[in-house]
């Protein structure tokens, strides 16, 4: 009863606190702000590739110098309520050219990817994406003799009930000749188990099209039920697992503050918990967690492995976050590191940025002597030379 009484004084000062900080100049403070920085030139510490749409995951694309980008609708409740559908487009990262996909969609493939009579989308609200090399194939006449090459794409989708896409994709030496242009192949999808489910991020665990997924928080859940759960950095969300035999399941010790990037080396599972600044692994129910952060000093985004290493997206954003989000403001400043580490969680190299034109950073891919960074809110890809 004592806690309980604790928890209600500590809101209702916290719920004071924040209408004051909404109204005091004095207050406010507390807050720092961050630049918007507009204008989107190079100048220096990144260079830059402009005119994007909140470039927010990053996919490698098997076989090629080249990565899938989720180009993010936005998060609704950090953004007035509006957000805006997103694309699916390709990275050259050789000449740095961006090309946008065309969809087809094949509804009865024949592949069994996906869930019995998921109908194709209204609307694409991309998010957290993965491919996944490889595809448990079946008979079927729609893209024979070409199946064997095919590559398999998962992409969160926040329709008006979240749901998981899958796509076919293939290497650029593979061809339609009725269809010139890249292309991605609408197959299949899953629906979201219940309706205020809210999926951040997605990765495919095998070549039947099971996978695992971040249920970040509830989908109905309003900004100052966020920021209040935030700030105590309770249980927000956790991690689905789903198959076709048996569905959805909770993954066991994935409960935590705000599931965000979650990625997968091998049999074990790599969660980022935004609001805690905490990196889990998971391996046979046994958990781990690699803590990097406190709460005011910022939390990771997606990860992504590569070659048996984890690169995290850290944003080190404090309550100055907060000053980001208007739906006008394009991007921030805010400070931002990569840190990379081994499957194990030790860390093996650390790099920060401080003010730059760039965005809250959310993913991070090495290619030869770069980083290429994506931003959660941002019209811009930046990359950064290591050797500078």
């Amino acid at each position: 009863m004592y806690k309980i009484l604790l928890k209600i004084l500590v809101t209702v000062v916290l719920i004071i606190f924040l209408g004051l900080l909404s109204l005091d100049p004095i207050l406010k403070s507390f807050v720092p702000e961050y630049e918007d920085k507009e204008e989107c030139l190079s100048k220096g510490t990144l260079q830059l590739i402009c005119n994007l749409q909140n470039p927010e995951d990053f996919a490698e694309i098997p076989g090629e110098d080249a990565l899938i980008i989720s180009q993010f609708a936005g998060l609704a409740e950090l953004n007035e309520g509006s957000t805006k559908t997103g694309t699916i487009s390709r990275l050259d990262l050789k000449t740095k050219k961006i090309q946008d996909y065309d969809i087809t969609f094949i509804e009865e493939s024949g592949l069994g990817i996906g869930e019995e009579n998921c109908m194709p989308f209204k609307q694409f609200y991309p998010h957290g994406i993965d491919t996944h090399n490889k595809l448990s194939l079946k008979e079927s006449n729609k893209f024979s003799p070409f199946l064997e090459e095919a590559h398999l794409l998962a992409v969160v989708n926040h329709e008006v009930v979240d749901r998981i896409e899958f796509f076919l994709f293939f290497n650029d030496d593979i061809i339609f000749s009725d269809n010139p242009n890249r292309t991605l192949f609408w197959i299949g999808c899953v629906t979201a188990p219940k309706e205020n489910t809210y999926f951040n991020d997605v990765v495919i665990k095998d070549d039947a099209g099971g996978f695992f997924a971040t249920h970040q928080y509830d989908k109905d859940w309003d900004f100052s039920k966020l920021e209040l759960y935030n700030t105590f950095k309770w249980d927000t969300g956790y991690v689905y697992e789903w198959n076709k035999m048996s569905g959805f399941n909770i993954v066991e010790n994935s409960e935590g503050a705000w599931p965000n990037g979650i990625e997968m080396i091998e049999e074990t599972l790599f969660i980022s918990f935004r609001m805690n600044g905490t990196v889990a692994s998971i391996q046979n129910g046994q958990r781990k967690n690699f803590k990097f952060r406190n709460y005011l000093e910022g939390g990771s985004d997606n990860i992504i492995a590569k070659d048996n290493q984890l690169w995290i997206a850290v944003q080190n954003t404090d309550l100055g976050g907060l000053s980001c989000m208007k739906p006008s403001q394009i991007q921030c400043a805010t400070p931002f590191s990569v840190i990379t580490t081994d499957k194990s969680l030790n860390v093996i190299k650390e790099y920060n940025f401080g003010d730059t034109a760039f965005g809250g950073l959310s993913v991070v891919y090495p290619y030869k002597d770069e980083l290429i960074l994506g931003s959660y809110k941002s019209d811009r890809i930046g990359i950064f030379n290591i050797n500078d």
